[in-house]
């Protein structure tokens, strides 16, 4: 019986632990100057690729407002250009695979911040 709750609990820590590794984080270069001020210079958004390359997941730590995402290709092509409002967690998900070397570009109009994929 101990030994099923043991196989229960890892197979638990895996579920959880997977979807960790099922992306791959986007790098953002740029500045973003927030109404306060804070201790750390953290950006207040996050972006990752899914292993599908279809997906993108942003995640703000602040409200933002309504933001424009854009995503070049390596041709410099915009593929993705959409206005969002922020929430704790978006998914966008693109009609054409993204590769590597396709850009993404986060604005509010005064702050910019970009990333390589």
């Amino acid at each position: 019986m101990n030994a099923i709750k043991k196989l229960g609990s890892l197979i638990l820590v895996l579920a959880i632990s997977l979807p960790c590794f099922a992306k791959k984080k986007v790098e953002l270069i740029g500045r973003w100057d927030l109404k306060t001020k804070s201790i750390t210079f953290q950006l207040p958004v996050q972006t990752w690729v899914q292993d599908n390359n279809k997906d993108l997941l942003l995640e703000f730590t602040a409200d933002l407002g309504t933001v424009q995402v854009t995503v070049t290709n390596l041709a410099g092509e915009v593929v993705y250009n959409q206005s969002i409002v922020t929430k704790p967690s978006v998914v966008i998900s693109l009609d054409k695979e993204i590769r590597e070397g396709a850009t993404v570009s986060i604005t509010d109009g005064k702050n910019l911040v970009y990333g390589e994929i």
